[in-house]
């Protein structure tokens, strides 16, 4: 690459680039386009497709300040989730210069990449359907029966048993020291007891985790299993399978089922993550400890209280400053409560 074109693409800031495609005229098929906006992406809804332009950030986890490394992981998201959600995710769309101006594909020197996907019924995502309560069980013995098939298909993932459990100890650790200096208003002694309970259980009940290594039921798996992921028509599709970080897709199934089953309690709906966790159960023939289903919702419940309150770490969220605070109490009360369901 040249240097009139290294200048080229970089003589458009994210703000120009999001603004070019917020607008209809933009894309062939649109009358008219949604915006949202979430940690490390864009997203422009149109009637038909979606387009997810990833953000130039870089956290822990995942570096994206390059137009290579974006490009490389729309690649990788495509790929990743063929698996799950079949052909919904379309491909990965150029955003190029031609003559000075923006446009999607066609000629010019490309500055970045979005994913294309086929935009789904949003009254048939399972959190959106739970909350209207319109989800039919039928539809969602259907998701579930897919994702047990999932994990069937799924090769066992080995390692050391010291090397899960520190897994756990280093998360629950740096989750306990984020929240504490974090907010110095939420509630202190609870988020040490949670902590000291949970890193108890990691240490005492090594068996368990030994056990799960040993019948090969860590694997490769979706890594960020919530209701809004998952569409339960005209057929099942479950979307945004983690595609940054294969270690966050490294775990226990029933680690991933009991997150699932922990969100759908938030939604006031046990039963519906019941059904995923039990067709998975006859489906794999697999039947954890009740104990470690209730250690895994603990420990999910625990994390997710940090995440809903890093959202202060943005300007954009601190006018919702109360709804996040509120998220994170009602994630601290499940860990408490599930880690006495433990009996830890």
């Amino acid at each position: 690459m040249d240097k009139a074109q290294r200048l080229k693409k970089n003589s458009f800031s994210l703000d120009a680039k999001v603004e070019f495609l917020k607008r209809a005229g933009t894309y062939p098929e649109a009358s008219r386009v949604e915006v949202k906006e979430t940690h490390m992406s864009w997203i422009f809804l149109t009637d038909r497709y979606v387009y997810k332009l990833k953000k130039p950030v870089r956290h822990d986890f995942l570096d994206f300040r390059t137009p290579e490394a974006r490009g490389r992981y729309c690649g990788e998201e495509v790929r990743i989730n063929k698996a799950l959600a079949g052909d919904t995710y379309i491909g990965v769309v150029a955003l190029k210069i031609h003559h000075g101006s923006l446009q999607l594909d066609g000629e010019g020197v490309c500055i970045d990449w979005l994913v294309k996907m086929k935009r789904l019924p949003e009254a048939e995502m399972l959190d959106a359907a739970v909350k209207k309560g319109t989800a039919d069980k039928k539809k969602v013995q259907q998701a579930a029966q897919k994702l047990a098939d999932f994990y069937l298909a799924a090769a066992p993932v080995r390692m050391a048993p010291r090397q899960y459990r520190k897994k756990f100890l280093d998360l629950i650790e740096s989750t306990q020291k984020r929240l504490l200096k974090m907010e110095p208003a939420l509630p202190q002694g609870m988020i040490i007891h949670i902590s000291e309970h949970l890193l108890r259980f990691v240490k005492q009940r090594a068996d368990l985790f030994e056990e799960r290594i040993a019948a090969g039921r860590v694997a490769d798996c979706h890594g960020d299993l919530r209701p809004e992921h998952i569409c339960l028509a005209p057929e099942p599709v479950i979307i945004d399978r983690i595609e940054f970080d294969r270690n966050l897709r490294i775990m226990d199934v029933a680690e991933e089922l009991s997150f699932l089953l922990m969100e759908c309690e938030v939604l006031d709906s046990a039963a519906t993550g019941e059904i995923f966790l039990n067709t998975y159960k006859t489906k794999n023939q697999d039947n954890p400890a009740p104990v470690l289903i209730s250690f895994y919702k603990a420990e999910k419940a625990f994390l997710r209280a940090w995440l809903s309150i890093h959202h202060l770490l943005e300007n954009r969220y601190r006018a919702e400053a109360q709804k996040w605070r509120r998220r994170c109490g009602i994630y601290l009360e499940m860990a408490e409560k599930y880690a006495k369901k433990a009996n830890i």
